[in-house]
């Protein structure tokens, strides 16, 4: 791994400021009760109940779902492929339930099978631990692992070939952080490495991800906060080192918990220093938002955005891209055990110094409904829209209807 600077500076300058042990002062009691979102609401009768196993809680299910896509492959039109394709997802967790410190474990394999297009059959999966050790009531440190088997959706704009293999890539993340809280402030930092191996053709878009990561957040009273974040990381590919680069990305904001409202809204500077003299440095305006809106106890609107160097160089153009991306999401529960769900998503990827831009735009409405503790309904539809800046491409359009079944001990 190559040095970098800033990274240095950065986390030794988070070691110096990191208190050791903070005068705590009694804080008030916010005898309000907690506004939840209709997604997150508690619903104990049709709640899993699982499987106590010694101090820990132990769930697993089942999700079962077909789908019917109108233009597998996101070609042209005139060559759009139908397509029926099945997945099966079997889960479990594993829980700690103890008074101080926490464990938990889980995973999920997906296996998808179509019904014409075999080719495209894949299997993912992932296995991941996260624990926190409570040092004091103040101090925390935070641990998590996770291997995962992916594969990138056709719809992704990035895909370099849509009509070859699909493109799989296996991820490994770890991280450690520390967090602090004292009067009115709340420190923390993190430190974490991310490996990314990609198959086939795509191989030179192998890599490590290490970062470190800041974040203080001052509470001006007990609805609203101010929040500085700082982070910097490295980025260094194993087949093509030109693309190796550094950067930073510091953001900062206001964060809100209101009896209508909670979320944050964040703004700063991104700048990457890519290895390839030809590519240079890419910087601009940062930004990230999420904000859950509580209309009713019954709707819920959530909005989110952000705006960055993305985290991964193009597979079709060698070249890095910005992301920008923004979104809506209305949750209405119309009954205790029926969901109704719209969402909307825009985004745009600008490749520097090329002269493309990418836009894509996802719809989604649906509904879920809860049969009982054990089993529950799905049923989505979706489109993809995707725009192309590149001569001779054609925009593409694909449309999903997906009904699922989950099953839960």
């Amino acid at each position: 791994m190559r040095k970098n600077p800033f990274i240095s500076l950065f986390a030794a300058s988070l070691i110096a400021f990191l208190p050791v042990r903070a005068m705590a002062q009694e804080q008030t009691q916010d005898t309000r009760e907690d506004t939840v979102s209709v997604r997150n609401r508690e619903r104990p009768e049709y709640a899993p109940q699982g499987a106590r196993l010694g101090s820990f809680n132990f769930n697993a299910g089942l999700d079962l779902a077909v789908t019917s896509n109108d233009n597998l492959f996101v070609s042209r039109p005139e060559l759009a492929v139908d397509e029926i394709y099945y997945e099966a997802t079997p889960r479990a967790s594993l829980v700690s339930d103890w008074s101080r410190h926490a464990l938990a474990i889980d995973g999920a394999w997906t296996a998808r099978r179509h019904d014409s297009e075999t080719g495209e059959d894949t299997d993912s999966h992932f296995l991941r631990a996260t624990g926190r050790l409570d040092v004091s009531s103040d101090t925390a440190i935070h641990a998590s692992v996770r291997t995962a088997h992916q594969v990138t959706p056709r719809t992704d704009p990035d895909v370099s070939d849509t009509s070859g293999a699909p493109v799989e890539y296996d991820r490994l993340d770890r991280s450690i952080g520390v967090s602090q809280r004292f009067a009115q402030f709340t420190l923390r930092a993190d430190a974490g490495q991310s490996s990314y191996d990609y198959q086939r053709s795509q191989r030179f878009r192998d890599h490590d991800e290490t970062f470190v990561r800041g974040r203080i957040e001052a509470e001006l009273s007990p609805r609203t906060g101010l929040v500085l974040q700082a982070t910097g990381d490295e980025r260094d590919y194993t087949n093509t080192p030109m693309l190796s680069s550094n950067g930073r990305l510091i953001l900062g904001g206001l964060s809100l918990s209101t009896d209508l409202m909670r979320g944050e809204l964040l703004l700063g500077q991104f700048s990457r220093d890519y290895d390839d003299p030809t590519i240079g440095t890419v910087d601009g305006l940062a930004g990230s938002a999420n904000v859950e809106w509580y209309i009713t106890n019954l709707t819920t609107v959530s909005f989110d955005a952000r705006r960055n160097a993305e985290d991964q160089v193009s597979g079709t153009s060698g070249q890095p891209y910005v992301t920008t991306e923004y979104g809506a999401r209305i949750d209405h529960e119309l009954q205790r055990n029926i969901i109704l769900t719209a969402g909307y998503r825009r985004g745009e990827r600008s490749y520097d110094p090329l002269p493309r831009r990418d836009d894509y735009t996802e719809y989604e409405i649906g509904a879920d409904y809860l049969i009982n503790r054990h089993a529950s309904l799905t049923a989505r539809y979706t489109r993809d829209e995707i725009d192309y800046s590149r001569v001779s491409i054609d925009d593409r359009d694909v449309d999903a209807v997906t009904v699922g079944l989950s099953l839960s001990l």
